[in-house]
């Protein structure tokens, strides 16, 4: 997956190995080396790469504008994100290279720092969304709804102030209420997402929480168990806030416990179809389910990404249910991961997805049935509030 904020749709490969030159006893690349790794890229981009309106036959000169951090990069990791900064170029949320040090962190679902979803506000700080379990922010006492305010003695004005290496130690402050907290936060390994979860908020309403698409944390046994337990429940909310992806095959699996599979899940749209005027692949939930027939409400916020994106789409071009929160984050393709020298892997898109109505929410995403404030979208109890609000009305509105 991506740097943090990029989340795949992926369609992913087995992770294989590559011949290559030896580095030196740091790490790092010789210049011949990171020629041939930027060579690799403009390769991968050439052949594999697909988005609309964009050429990346470009690559050549966005690295040669970059030769010379290129030059300058040290580490693999450094390189990598040099590498990744000339990606950024096209503008596309499923494109970026990974060092092998990162490859094998996301490999065991892992992700070093805070452990925080953080939304900017319009003056410095950043209110808090969500809090991963057994993370050092959790262990510093931060809590979900506080507002970050500085760091090291430095106003938060960008959320890049937070980026720090592992084992690192920093002084945050944040406000809780009209409460100043403050904690020396010491930067730790956690765990990207946690597993699916469901509860009842009301005698008839479940609601199924779903972090990640990912296979750590999407277990669709669990999933049909949960829709076998709310079979009869006048509703069921399905929670997608701060959810930023995973494998579509997941989230097709999520769309088949809610409608028909003969309903359009998703349009495909690769080079072959578009470059031959072919038509567009049409995808659909998969064919394994009986689905549910009571009221659906999915919440969703700004980190809501990749496969977050096109469930709600889904159900709002199939008129299935309610979208409830903030617009989407607007990160939806379908995206690929590949192998280059040195053990460093390229993601890159390989189609774009398109909503059943063909509408493209890459850079744009969903704007919900009733939006709500940040805070309000944020706020457990207020969210939840609204969702029971729509099923009742769409209940009663049916009788």
């Amino acid at each position: 997956m991506i740097r943090y904020g990029r989340l795949g749709l992926a369609a992913v490969a087995l992770l294989g190995t590559i011949a290559c030159l030896p580095t030196s006893a740091h790490g790092e690349l010789s210049t011949e080396q990171k020629e041939r790794l930027v060579e690799a890229v403009g390769k991968k981009l050439s052949k594999r790469a697909y988005a609309f309106e964009t050429d990346f036959s470009k690559w050549s000169e966005i690295s040669a504008d970059r030769s010379f951090e290129i030059a300058e990069a040290k580490t693999k990791e450094e390189l990598a994100n040099v590498l990744s900064e000339g990606l950024d170029t096209f503008g596309l949320s499923h494109l970026a290279i990974f060092a092998p040090s990162t490859v094998k962190s996301r490999r065991a679902g892992k992700r070093s720092g805070m452990g925080i979803t953080i939304h900017p506000l319009d003056e410095d700080g950043g209110l808090i969304s969500y809090v991963l379990a057994d993370s050092p922010a959790e262990r510093c006492g931060l809590r979900k709804g506080d507002i970050l305010v500085s760091i090291d003695g430095e106003p938060l004005a960008d959320i890049k102030q937070l980026a720090g290496e592992l084992d690192q130690k920093r002084q945050i402050t944040w406000t809780r209420g009209d409460e100043e907290l403050s904690c020396e936060i010491e930067y730790a390994s956690f765990s990207l997402s946690e597993p699916s979860t469901m509860t009842w908020v009301r005698q008839d309403v479940a609601l199924v929480r779903v972090q990640s698409f990912l296979p750590k944390f999407y277990k669709a046994t669990k999933i049909n168990k949960f829709f076998r337990q709310a079979r009869d429940a006048r509703g069921i909310i399905i929670d997608l806030r701060n959810n930023r992806g995973g494998l579509s095959f997941y989230s097709r699996h999520l769309a088949s416990k809610i409608d028909s599979p003969k309903e359009t899940f998703a349009l495909l749209a690769n080079k072959k179809s578009e470059d031959r005027g072919r038509k567009r692949r049409t995808v659909h939930p998969l064919p394994f389910s009986r689905a549910y027939s009571g009221e659906v409400v999915i919440l969703v916020d700004s980190l809501s990404a990749s496969a977050a994106d096109i469930v709600p789409a889904f159900v709002a071009d199939n008129d299935r249910g309610i979208v409830i929160g903030q617009r989407t984050s607007g990160a939806l393709q379908l995206a690929k991961s590949y192998p280059l020298p040195y053990g460093f892997r390229i993601y890159l898109p390989i189609a774009e997805m398109l909503t059943p109505n063909g509408n493209r929410l890459e850079g744009v995403g969903l704007a919900p049935h009733l939006e709500l404030s940040l805070e309000e979208t944020t706020h457990d109890k207020k969210i939840l509030q609204a969702a029971l609000n729509a099923i009742d009305r769409s209940y009663d509105g049916s009788e």
